[in-house]
């Protein structure tokens, strides 16, 4: 059986790929003046720089489990072109897309500075607020609904699938590990309570949020632009912080009680005082943190579809270890 990778690096595959760029291209105004470039190959994704008369463009075809990502920029290009990289084109049968380049990403400043992590959270929860009126749209795209509300029943449902698995498969529980899962859906249900409490609204989770998937804006007046929606759900807003906390505390080592983390938090949270007061907000926090592990893991299991042996042995643990510790505090 050949593998994603192996499609991805053949010359028939380029080929089907170069033949569609070149009908795109001319439909824009635009020149290819170099051959394609690959710039990246996992089993998740692959991209191709395409070298034009008007600067790089970027190819990408996402494994079939996120084949939806070109369906969604499309539309989220729609509903807040400002705030996201707008494809120039996209297949969405086959989840080809081409964007333009927008230089250098917030990642590339490499510093410490708290102010990159608001500005990125902040602008973040600008799209977050922009996107809750279009659920319809951004779902008929192929955005996947993970509701709170049906979070611990589909950890339960997943559970048959890995005790099913052989023993020796990287993706297999043994009944003692799936007990361990079982005994924190409790807690599961708890936190979806207190989210139901404070009512938030549904909306966006990048579900991988972080600066290497936010473009720098071109001034201090425009907004950040973000892309790569290729895990993204539509469930708690919040959860959408849960990357961004692992990423600040390892890069300061610190706790999420560091002051810095606490004021990129608050900056996010008053965003959303108009459906609670801060402290109702900081409240819903960490059940919606919690919650996050959920989409974590969802996000990986709809590769692992599609995923060669060496892949799911190669990442499985990664997807296991957010079930084993849902319940696992975040903030403390």
């Amino acid at each position: 059986m050949t593998t994603l990778r192996q499609t991805w690096a053949s010359e028939e595959w380029r080929g089907r790929v170069q033949l569609w760029i070149s009908q795109v291209l001319p439909t824009f105004g635009l020149s290819q003046v170099g051959p394609l470039m690959s710039q990246h190959i996992t089993f998740w994704s692959t991209q191709l720089v395409v070298p034009t008369d008007q600067g790089k463009i970027w190819f990408k075809e996402n494994n079939p489990g996120q084949f939806a990502e070109a369906s969604i920029m499309a539309a989220l290009a729609d509903i807040v072109p400002d705030h996201v990289s707008p494809p120039l084109a996209i297949e969405p049968s086959k989840g080809w897309m081409l964007t333009f380049d927008h230089g250098a990403t917030l990642s590339s400043l490499h510093s410490d500075d708290s102010d990159i992590w608001v500005r990125a959270l902040t602008d973040f929860a600008d799209l977050q607020r922009s996107v809750v009126p279009h659920v319809d749209t951004l779902t008929t795209a192929g955005l996947v609904i993970m509701n709170p509300e049906v979070a611990a029943n589909f950890v339960e449902n997943q559970l048959l699938l890995h005790t099913g698995l052989p023993r020796a498969h990287p993706l297999h529980l043994a009944a003692a590990d799936a007990d361990h899962v079982l005994v924190q859906l409790p807690a599961v249900a708890e936190a979806v309570d207190v989210l139901r409490d404070v009512g938030v609204p549904l909306s966006l989770d990048h579900n991988d949020l972080h600066p290497g998937n936010a473009f720098l804006p071109g001034s201090t007046t425009q907004p950040v632009r973000f892309f790569d929606f290729a895990d993204a759900y539509w469930a708690h807003p919040f959860s959408a912080l849960f990357v961004p906390m692992g990423m600040m505390c390892e890069q300061w080592k610190v706790t999420p009680a560091d002051p810095r983390i606490q004021r990129v938090i608050s900056a996010y949270l008053e965003h959303w005082t108009d459906f609670a007061e801060l402290s109702e907000l900081r409240r819903a926090l960490e059940p919606a943190l919690q919650l996050a592990r959920v989409h974590r893991y969802g996000s990986w299991l709809r590769l692992f579809v599609y995923a060669d042996d060496e892949s799911i042995a190669l990442y499985g643990s990664t997807a296991l270890d957010y079930l084993a510790n849902l319940s696992k505090p975040v903030l403390t």
